[in-house]
């Protein structure tokens, strides 16, 4: 039953995504206010954690911030649509990259490098860059981007999102748990893994914390005892979403090797960027999640 369900979405997918970008973003506006006036969608959480991360803010600054999150959240539902069929040309046409040279000298240096980023701007057009080398001048081929993931609960989930990630085959694709088997094992292949480092983990996961957004915030360790454990460079990867079509990846380098560095700092470094990013551009970072909804000690 899943794999009928999955064909179905995967050919209305289709279908859906070849209507031009322009009715894509014209169906965002219709899918912003139902969501954002109508339904309110995870209305109280988006609030709630607007309040506690931003207290100086008053109430209609902050409506305003979710007013504007609810907009772009629906267009980054709206551009991952329109990426499943649209070229990797255009979708370059609407990324760009700053301190591509950070990523060129690790790998030169013959060591794999970890990137830590948070769910802030439309990563997903990420997944689908055209050729690093001919289009960005970087001395990178796409193969060598591997983006982790944690597995969905839902099977159904699963199929859909890694089938659209991996439909360009512009990047490579690997679940979180073999994530150090295949360091290890594919030594001699340099490859820059990109982890997603702001989700709420649970008990086992960490019970690191830091102070982040006014809260005391239990951060997942598992990216930095990676590149601690294999020796990695560890660079800070945040996405400026300036408007529609105009997104920016910007690197910042965190340390040069991992396994040197005292234990905490680079996630509490990380953390650091990922707030200033979210001060910076409010409205495009994940709200509508329970970021905090495991209370520190």
């Amino acid at each position: 039953m899943v794999r009928i369900l999955y064909y179905i979405i995967i050919v209305l997918l289709k279908m859906v995504s070849l209507l031009p970008l322009k009715v894509h973003y014209l169906f965002s506006d219709i899918f912003a206010f139902f969501i954002g006036k109508v339904f309110k969608y995870r209305y109280s959480t988006i609030m709630i954690n607007l309040a506690r991360s931003f207290p100086e803010l008053h109430y209609r600054q902050l409506d305003k911030i979710a007013s504007d999150f609810y907009k772009f959240l629906s267009d980054t539902i709206a551009e991952s649509i329109w990426l499943y069929s649209a070229s990797r040309k255009k979708v370059g046409e609407m990324v760009k990259i700053e301190g591509k040279e950070i990523l060129e000298d690790a790998l030169s240096k013959g060591k794999n490098v970890a990137v830590m980023l948070g769910h802030i701007g439309n990563w997903e057009l990420f997944t689908a860059l055209p050729d690093l080398k001919g289009f960005y001048g970087m001395d990178i081929e796409n193969k060598s981007f591997t983006y982790v993931y944690k597995k969905p609960t839902s099977k159904l989930a699963h199929l859909v999102i890694n089938n659209i990630r991996e439909k360009h085959q512009a990047c490579s694709i690997i679940e979180s748990k073999n994530v150090i088997r295949h360091i290890l094992k594919d030594k001699e292949k340099k490859s820059i893994f990109f982890f997603i480092c702001d989700q709420c983990p649970t008990a086992r996961e960490s019970d690191f914390k830091v102070n982040f957004l006014n809260q005391s915030t239990y951060m997942l360790e598992g990216p930095e005892y990676i590149s601690a454990k294999t020796s990695m460079p560890v660079v800070y990867c945040g996405v400026v979403r300036k408007g529609r079509r105009d997104n920016t990846a910007v690197l910042k380098l965190i340390c040069e090797d991992a396994s040197t560095m005292e234990k905490g700092v680079i996630t509490s470094t990380f953390a650091k960027y990922l707030e200033e990013d979210i001060k910076n551009n409010p409205h495009t970072w994940l709200w509508s999640h329970r970021r905090w909804k495991h209370k520190t000690k």
